[in-house]
This record gives structure tokens, C-alpha cells and sequence, in this order.
């Protein structure tokens, strides 16, 4: 290890070179930078209309303020606790998190989540906040919206290609600029705002006092878990000494004060800007600044979209397509800006449920990394790194463990596609699908890894084989 970490590095915190490593471990000689980049990272990357949009939904709930933004609160609250912990184990592993999966579920048997949770949801987020940047785009400027939607992702795919250190770079950048023109917004917003809107019996989504607060804390908790299966990508190239809490610290506190403002936001003008589809309600809410707004709503998408391109990119690697990464972020940027031009009138729609349905599934999964990780991988790393690249660990238990977490859950989903059997009778409650996902889950893991490991090694990896074939094969040449 002291040989690698003298090493030159090749890469390191250039800006002039692209990104040369996909989903292998960094070496410990290209480790670099700080955990306070966690912070900037994450702030900008949630710094985005989706946020604002999904505060909006309070007043359906017929949520009083208080209650809004306590939901707000404690659902961010407890989702980037996650984000944190994960993107904490990216910096002692040295793998992006999808690369972590394979610990738990196995190499093949991380295939189906990886596709599932992030190939399909890097596609989709990055549609859906496209959608908005263009619309607003147009709002700004006469332009057909292919020719907009493209010139947006050309420039989101540039940052992608050139990689970390740049997507690092801009993500500065724009938390300053997006501070200040959120600042403006928010401002100009709060002028609209109804801070005596009490509780409304009469709103539309009305499930009493809990069921409306667990359900509506569970959107941003649910939006916070979308991005755990990329939670290490960007903190895997910090030195491999760097303090566990402080990843953690800055990675939770970038995504929960961003989402909370932004989401604050959204409910305290929710009675308003609920009836009104995201862009023309942002419009409407900062009257003659509504340019400065459309600008916001642009540059805000370009960060957040170019880490979706980059961390699906890494997640098509993991399931071994035979790209490299530059080409895997093309691929996934083409078949989002296909997805953008399909939703191009209505971005969030059936698509936004299925989403959420995504989230569902998330959980239980990012429960299983996290319980592997700590109960298990953490004891030995280097073994543990290793294991991550054996592919004759084809489907260990936790990927059991996920899907039984995922069946739990489903019973209580409750979206226009699925709607679980308890989904109704449980209502009082509130959303209980994610609390299912992680029950089950966890009981699931904890019984099932007593069990003896399902790898089943390939016979050339067994211990003398290769030994014995080379003596076979000289003997044979004799």
C-alpha cells in the first residue's frame, strides 16, 4: 500500500485530463481533497425546481404550515443520515456504490438492482429536471424544444465525460451562483406565502393529520433515497484516512439544508403554487424577476444532470456492459434526452410515480449495503475490495434479503400504478411502504447471513488448480 500511495499519480485533482477510472478501486496515490467537497457537491446537486415542486404538495394534504415544514424537516432529516453513511464507505472502499452492491447481492445478483435503481432512475431524474430547464429555457428565449433539449445535454455531457474533478468544479461554482439567485427567489416567493394556512380537512389528498404528515415527509425522504445508490461515486477518491464522520457530516448537511430551504419554500406557498403547473408557478411567484428565475431553473439542472449521466454511466459498467465510460455516459444521455422529448408536456405525470416507485425499491436496498457494510465488509476492507470483483460470488443472500424487503414493501405502495393490498387500511398511518422496506429487510439480512455463503467459486479459482493445470500442461509438452 505505501508503494501505490508513493506513486505518481496519473490523474490526481487535474482539471486538464478526463477522468481515466470507471468502477475499479482508486489507487490510494490518486486519493485527493477534502470532505468539505461533499457539502458543495450535494447543496447543488438538490438545488433544483423538483424540490420546490415537491413542497408543493403540502396544501393537497391539506397540511398546516407547521406541519409542512416539520415533515419537510424530519424526512430530509433522516434520508441524508443514509446518503451520508454510504457516501462515508465509498472513501474507505474506493468504489462507486454500485460496485459496493455486488458485497451484499453478489456480482450477477447486483444486476437487477443496479439496473432497476440507477441506470432507470439516472434516465428519468435527468429527463425530468431537463423537462424544466427547457421550458424555462423558452420562457427566456424563442426556441424549438429539441434544439434546446439538446444543446442542454450537450453541455450536461461534457462535465460527465471529463468527470470527477470537473463535476467537483462546477458544483462549487454553482452553489455560490445558485445560492444567490435561490436567495432572490425565495424572497420574491415569500410574498406569496400564507403562514396561517392551518390544517384543510376539504384538500384533496386529506388522510387525516399523521397519515398526511408520515406520507409527506415520506416525498423527501423517498427523494433523498433515489440518490443513495450513487452516494459514494463522488466520495470514493478521498484519502482513505479521511474522517468517516466528517464525509458523513458534510454530505448530510449540503442535501439537508438545500432541501429543506428549497422544500420550506415550497410549503409556505404551497396554497398558491399547488394550482399551478412548476414553471408558470415559479413565474407567477417572482412577477417581474420571473427571467431571473427561468435562469435559475437552467443552470440549477446543469450540475445535478451531468452527476445523473456520470453515475449512470458507472452503474451500465457494473452490470458489464462493454463500454467504457465516456461512451456508457453517451448512451445514458441519449436515452434520456429520448425520455425528455416524450415528457416534454407533462415531466412529472405517470413518470414522477414511477419514480417514486424506484424509491420504494431503494430503500430496502440501500438497508442491505448498509447492514453488510457494518456488520460485515468493514472487518477486513481489503478483503472485502477484493470480493467486490470475484465473479465467482454470482448471488449471495442480501440480494434475497432486498427482494424480500421489496415484497414487505409493496403491500403497502400506494401510487396511480400499484396500489397494495394495505395500502388502504393503513392510510391513517401515512405511507407505510418505506418502513415495510426497511423492517423486512433488515429482519431478512440478519436471519439469512447466518447462512452459509452461496458463492460458488469457479474451478479455476479454486486453491491448487491453477497450480495443478500448469503442471499438467508442462508434463503434457514433455
Amino acid at each position: 500500500m505505501s508503494d501505490q500511495a508513493n506513486a505518481t499519480p496519473a490523474y490526481g485533482a487535474s482539471l486538464t485530463k478526463a477522468e481515466p477510472y470507471a468502477t475499479e478501486q482508486i489507487p490510494d496515490a490518486e486519493r485527493h481533497g477534502h470532505p468539505r467537497s461533499q457539502f458543495t457537491l450535494w447543496f447543488a446537486a438538490n438545488m433544483v425546481l423538483a424540490v420546490m415542486v415537491s413542497g408543493f404538495f403540502s396544501s393537497l394534504f391539506g397540511l398546516s404550515v407547521a406541519q409542512g415544514l416539520s415533515a419537510v424537516a424530519v424526512g430530509t432529516l433522516l434520508g441524508v443520515i443514509v446518503m451520508g453513511l454510504l457516501a462515508g464507505i465509498g472513501t474507505k472502499l474506493g468504489v462507486p456504490q454500485q460496485v459496493q452492491g455486488r458485497g451484499p447481492m453478489g456480482f450477477f445478483g447486483n444486476f437487477l438492482p443496479i439496473t432497476l435503481l440507477t441506470i432507470v432512475s439516472a434516465i428519468g431524474w435527468t429527463a425530468v429536471n431537463t423537462v424544466f430547464a427547457v421550458i424555462a429555457l423558452q420562457m427566456l428565449v424563442e426556441v424549438p424544444f429539441a434544439l434546446a433539449a439538446v444543446a442542454i445535454f450537450a453541455v450536461q455531457s461534457v462535465f460527465a465525460i471529463w468527470g470527477h474533478n470537473l463535476v467537483h468544479l462546477v458544483n462549487k461554482i454553482a452553489t455560490v451562483v445558485l445560492t444567490v439567485l435561490f436567495i432572490i427567489i425565495s424572497v420574491l416567493s415569500l410574498g406569496q406565502a400564507d403562514f396561517s394556512q392551518g390544517i384543510d380537512t376539504s384538500a384533496p389528498l386529506y388522510m387525516g393529520g399523521v397519515g398526511g404528515w408520515v406520507t409527506f415527509a415520506g416525498f423527501f425522504f423517498a427523494y433523498v433515497m433515489t440518490w443513495t445508490p450513487f452516494a459514494s461515486d463522488f466520495s470514493r477518491y478521498l484519502p482513505r484516512n479521511t474522517s468517516h464522520a466528517k464525509v458523513v457530516g458534510y454530505t448530510a448537511a449540503g442535501s439537508f439544508i438545500a432541501m429543506t430551504w428549497l422544500g420550506g419554500i415550497g410549503v409556505l406557498v404551497s396554497s398558491f403554487a399547488g394550482e399551478l403547473d412548476a414553471i408558470p408557478a415559479l413565474a407567477e411567484l417572482t412577477g417581474s424577476w420571473a427571467p431571473v428565475a427561468m435562469l435559475t431553473v437552467v443552470l440549477s439542472t446543469l450540475p445535478v444532470s451531468a452527476m445523473n449521466l456520470y453515475g449512470g454511466s458507472l452503474s451500465l459498467l457494473t452490470i458489464k456492459v462493454p463500454v467504457n465510460r465516456i461512451v456508457g455516459v453517451i448512451i445514458v444521455a441519449v436515452a434520456s434526452l429520448g425520455m425528455t422529448l416524450l415528457m416534454q408536456t407533462n415531466p412529472y405525470g405517470g413518470f414522477y410515480d414511477f419514480l417514486s416507485l424506484l424509491a420504494y425499491l431503494v430503500v430496502p436496498f440501500s438497508t442491505v449495503l448498509l447492514l453488510d457494510y457494518y456488520l460485515r465488509m468493514r472487518k477486513n476492507i481489503s478483503s472485502s475490495v477484493s470480493e467486490l470483483f470475484n465473479t465467482g460470488r454470482r448471488v449471495e443472500w442480501g440480494f434475497f434479503a432486498w427482494i424480500i424487503g421489496c415484497l414487505a414493501s409493496s403491500l403497502f405502495w400506494n401510487t396511480s400504478l400499484i396500489i397494495g393490498p394495505f395500502a388502504s387500511t393503513s392510510a391513517i398511518f401515512g405511507d407505510l411502504g418505506f418502513v415495510a422496506g426497511i423492517a423486512a429487510s433488515t429482519a431478512a439480512y440478519l436471519a439469512l447471513s447466518k447462512l452459509a455463503p452461496l458463492a460458488v467459486m469457479r474451478l479455476s479459482d479454486r486453491p491448487g488448480i491453477s497450480e495443478l493445470r500448469a503442471d499438467l500442461e508442462k508434463r503434457a509438452n514433455k
